[in-house]
């Protein structure tokens, strides 16, 4: 038996002749104490006898995948089925500030309560009917309309589908064929003549909408005119307001507290590889790629500066929050947000000034691609635990 008065840590980079007797290059279900003392790691029993992936804790509810690919929220042993058939595939989330948690596995995304699902966001309409000219009060001339779908369940409005310019000489429009979405109603909006911005002129629970009215009762504009529905992408995170998704190598940032909605025309960053991280702190975003470990600094989406901190791999699903005081890896304690995650294979933390240090520089690496990452406080012990995937 080999008995350790203090332990200084795991070492696997130094050749094994040259460890210390205070040192190991393995220690498996071990616990370590504030002064450096080994313990036996406590065990676990089974909450469940349903085998579960994707664990995630929401707002008094707690998700999971079943063996067979359902997402399901879970309670005790207790589960009901929100999505059938997510798939096996690893489900990115994020916990939003009105309780719901957002899901995605890069194919499939939605948001729950925890109690139904929907999608996250509302689609453009599929097509914009057939227009009829009819008698009525417009002034004469050429037109363009507007459709959106509008999600009955929360009042949820998406993006339109825009028509191409329409004569309506004789004042008035009947429009048949209109795209139906279940579980949706269908806006439809009318330019000033000749084109222009969009304008309300009534809503249509069926395929049909007629407006013979004037041009002065248009006066309430699209508000989603050139936006579009968050993009299906797989790692997830929210910061300052805006919902953050990553799409192979580019971030997309919802609007404003407006969650579900994007301008993809300029809410966007792009990187030099595949993105597998992405860490809010209260200065910025770290950005982790296929390539390096990026800082975002700032506070508003389009000021954002980039800076480069760490050449090489960030492993994908490494990234946790934690706050700062708990890493005392520099001169005093930091304050505020930080995170902690395994770029260039070594344990990387991350201070909200975007200040980097590799903790475990020349004394611990891995060569782990995908884990599943989380940070806790046993017995005040702070602990970063990372499962290969």
């Amino acid at each position: 038996m080999l008995k350790f008065e203090k332990f200084s840590g795991i070492d696997n980079v130094a050749q094994p002749h040259r460890l210390t007797k205070d040192q190991l290059t393995v220690a498996e279900n071990v616990d370590i104490g504030l002064s450096g003392e080994i313990f036996r790691r406590g065990g676990y029993s089974s909450a469940s006898a349903v085998c579960h992936k994707n664990v995630w804790q929401g707002s008094g509810f707690m998700l999971a995948t079943t063996d067979g690919g359902d997402l399901a929220v879970t309670t005790g042993a207790t589960q009901t089925v929100l999505y059938a058939s997510l798939g096996i595939a690893r489900v990115w989330y994020c916990n939003l500030p009105d309780g719901r948690t957002t899901f995605s596995n890069g194919l499939i995304n939605g948001i729950t309560d925890g109690a139904v699902t929907t999608k996250w966001g509302v689609p453009i309409p599929s097509g914009i009917g057939a227009v009829t000219d009819v008698a009525g009060s417009l002034h004469p001339g050429s037109y363009q309309y507007q459709v959106t779908h509008v999600r009955s369940a929360d009042g949820l409005e998406g993006p339109p589908a825009y028509s191409n310019p329409v004569p309506l000489p004789s004042g008035g429009i009947v429009l048949t064929g209109l795209p139906v979405l279940a579980g949706h109603t269908t806006n439809i909006y009318i330019t000033g003549r000749d084109g222009g911005t969009g304008y309300y002129a009534g809503n249509t629970a069926n395929a049909l909408f007629s407006f013979t009215g004037t041009n002065e009762q248009l006066v309430l504009p699209c508000r989603t005119e050139f936006l579009d529905a968050m993009p299906v992408g797989t790692v997830t995170a929210f910061w300052r307001g805006r919902t953050l998704v990553a799409v192979g190598p580019t971030l997309y940032a919802s609007q404003p507290s407006q969650w579900e909605l994007c301008d993809m025309r300029k809410n966007f960053k792009q990187f030099s590889g595949d993105i597998t991280l992405i860490q809010p702190v209260d200065g910025g975003i770290f950005v982790g790629t296929t390539k390096e470990l990026a800082f975002l600094a700032g506070t508003e989406f389009d000021k954002l500066s980039y800076e480069p901190k760490v050449t090489g791999n960030v492993v994908l699903g490494s990234g946790v929050s934690v706050r700062g005081e708990l890493i005392k890896q520099r001169e005093g304690a930091a304050l505020g947000t930080a995170m902690i995650c395994i770029a260039d294979g070594v344990l990387t933390a991350g201070y909200s000034d975007g200040d980097v240090v590799r903790m475990t520089e020349g004394r611990y690496e891995t060569t782990a691609t995908e884990v599943a990452a989380t940070f806790r406080m046993i017995n005040r012990i702070p602990q970063y635990i990372a499962i290969p995937q």
